[in-house]
């Protein structure tokens, strides 16, 4: 798995909340502070048909988050970092990830300031929280947004969930920021979460981005279902994405996918899915995966893949990958 990629086309842990049993647990540290992190490795082998196969063991990525409350306000940071994934270690030094205050209001209504993870995609950003190891988006099929800076507000009750977000822009020039710059465009995001049935959630997520640096608009419309019955989990996701060019011309692609996660038992559970989608490059691919876990512990999770992706490119015509990540969490 290669991490700073699949890390682009990562979207946001909102589906996270309601299907992994993966996610992090803080450590109060006092009555205002608590600290909560990960440590996730992995051993995988990737083969694209016409070249040889690419065998790794590596760390994947480490995140340490802390969090501060004080009445009504609420600071949270992150240092986060990942692996090459080509067996090399790390590629970048640590950064910081998460860095913004939140005002609550009461009510179910919030304000938040700062650099934070878009609201946009059913599968989660941070490894831990992920089903399997992989995505179900490739290529130039990757419109989720990941981090960017900004002012959003939220309005939470027990039917539903809103929002709406002023960027400095949609996507940035890395997964971890924004563009940083207002002179070429603002970017907006809005979602609306739909709760009021028991077992079922609905998520509706628009951005568009007013300009980037090469005077380009982006448009992503991203709808994803889950429900969750006894211990089977079904989820659907479509998400549109396009780019209009002001100096020459304008590009659009999709793509979709479908899952189930079986839980056998409190230890093991088993996910398959199967997703599909063109890219702006008009590459089309069907990607098949099953996905065993493993609980060891509260804090200890081993998980395992195998994917085939059928490609419709000039390049190759399939890809195998096959991994398997160890998932240590606090």
């Amino acid at each position: 798995m290669k991490l700073p990629n699949s890390l682009k086309l990562a979207g946001a842990t909102a589906a996270a909340l309601v299907v992994s049993s993966s996610l992090m647990a803080e450590i109060e540290l006092t009555k205002e502070f608590s600290l909560s992190g990960y440590v996730v490795g992995s051993a995988s082998t990737n083969k694209i048909q016409g070249s040889s196969s690419d065998s790794n063991l590596d760390l994947d990525a480490y995140k340490l988050l802390g969090v501060g409350k004080f009445d009504k306000v609420s600071i949270t940071g992150s240092v986060f970092a990942f692996g090459t994934g080509s067996g090399d270690g790390f590629g970048s030094s640590p950064i910081v990830l998460d860095a913004y205050g939140t005002y609550d209001f009461g009510g179910g209504s919030t304000v938040t300031a700062g650099k934070f993870l878009s609201w946009l995609g059913y599968e989660a950003f941070d490894p831990i929280n992920m089903l399997q190891l992989s995505y179900a988006n490739t290529g130039s099929t990757g419109f989720i947004p990941a981090y960017h800076t900004g002012v959003k507000a939220e309005k939470s009750t027990e039917a539903f969930a809103a929002g709406v977000a002023v960027l400095d822009s949609v996507y940035g020039p890395t997964y971890y920021k924004g563009d940083g710059d207002l002179d070429n465009g603002v970017g907006l995001e809005a979602y609306f979460t739909y709760k009021a049935i028991k077992d079922f959630t609905l998520f509706a997520g628009l951005a568009y981005d007013t300009g980037d640096a090469a005077k380009a608009k982006a448009f992503t419309a991203d709808l994803w279902a889950q429900y969750v019955l006894g211990k089977t989990t079904f989820a659907g996701e479509f998400c549109y994405g396009s780019k209009d060019y002001k100096a020459s011309s304008s590009a659009d692609g999709y793509f979709w996918l479908a899952l189930v996660k079986q839980a056998f038992d409190d230890k093991w559970s088993l996910t398959g899915r199967i997703s599909g989608g063109e890219g702006v490059d008009k590459d089309k691919f069907t990607r098949f995966t099953v996905a065993p876990a493993y609980a060891v512990t509260k804090n200890l999770d081993i998980v395992a893949e195998y994917t085939y992706t059928d490609l419709s490119h000039a390049a190759a015509d399939y890809a195998h990958y096959a991994g398997i990540q160890v998932r240590f969490k606090f």
